[in-house]
């Protein structure tokens, strides 16, 4: 067993299906996860240097000091999990708790005490500097939960089943607590960073798409110009209503104008602002004519920690595409 890179490790990644059938078969055996409605982080166990990081690499240290405090304490150095950072509110996962807390860093002490945050672990990359990537997860899985035994509250063992029915009840089940579907894993699979071995499976109260411009002050924006990727492009197929004030204000901290750009048109004419891709959730109720919305989109929320390429090109409910 090799010893862990110098290189930053990079996670594993999941490509969208549409249906539980849909991910059995996997190497080894198909395993099930819920998934978990938070932001994907990778946790480095260093003692006193222990950080977070988001999948695209930000630093995410200041904003959760109290589960940097406990993946120290419990998580021998040298350690790296993979998991999501969740936050609960009333028995529910809340996702816009979470993003306040990323917005709220200055004062994350109290943020930490009011709303305090879980790191749900589902993968054991490198253990005591000792690389695991290579190792099927079913093993990867038995040693993260030699690890877990006496984990504090702020930290725990996101649960796996291979058995089918415990799956589908939990994709039922959970859903009123705030998992929007499940991850799908072979129980013999390395861990692959930046591969797309995985597979899940979303409810579908919301659709992913990608929003590549704003109508309206990037700081206020109205609304979002939207598309799919297809081929490898960002194919525009509608815009979205009106944001409204309060969710314009959030979504306008992970808007990034692209330089050089300048403004462009929308489909209905007005100037827009183009911004660098920018994975954002719709409403399911959306209906689609010949590839394309038929009506502005209802936006939901942003989700920064995606990238385009995760979006389905051919979301439910595009019959016509």
């Amino acid at each position: 067993m090799r010893h862990a890179r110098e290189e930053p490790v990079e996670p594993a990644l999941a490509r969208p299906v549409r249906s539980i059938a849909d991910t059995q078969g996997l190497p080894g055996g198909t395993a099930w996860e819920p998934k978990w409605d938070g932001m994907r982080v990778l946790a480095l166990a260093d003692g006193a240097a222990t950080a977070l990081r988001s999948r695209h690499g930000e630093d995410l240290t200041l904003a959760f000091p109290e589960v940097v405090a406990a993946v120290a304490a419990h998580v021998p150095a040298g350690t790296v999990l993979d998991g999501e950072l969740v936050v609960r509110r009333d028995g529910r996962l809340d996702f816009g708790a979470l993003q306040h807390r990323l917005a709220t860093s200055r004062t994350a002490g109290y943020a930490a005490r009011h709303a305090p945050a879980e790191y749900l672990a589902f993968d054991l990359l490198l253990r005591e500097h000792v690389d695991r990537r290579d190792q099927p997860l079913l093993e990867r899985r038995r040693a993260l939960a030699e690890l877990a035994e006496r984990w504090p509250a702020a930290l725990s063992l996101s649960p796996l089943t291979a058995d089918v029915d415990v799956a589908a009840g939990w994709f039922r089940d959970l859903a009123g607590t705030g998992a929007d579907g499940l991850v799908a894993k072979g129980l013999d699979q390395p861990y692959r960073g930046g591969a797309r071995d995985w597979l899940k499976v979303k409810h579908r109260s919301a659709v992913d798409l990608v929003a590549t411009a704003v109508t309206g002050p990037v700081d206020q924006p109205d609304a979002l110009l939207l598309a799919l990727p297809v081929g490898g492009e960002l194919v525009p197929v509608g815009r979205s209503r009106a944001v409204g004030a309060v969710a314009a204000l959030a979504l306008a901290r992970v808007l990034t104008p692209v330089a050089g750009r300048g403004a462009t048109a929308d489909p209905g004419s007005t100037v827009a602002t183009a911004i660098a891709p920018l994975v954002v959730e719709v409403s399911a109720d959306v209906r689609w004519s010949r590839g394309a919305l038929a009506g502005p989109a209802q936006f939901l929320r942003a989700r920064p920690e995606l990238h385009p390429d995760e979006v389905d090109p051919d979301p439910a409910g595009r019959p016509d595409a």
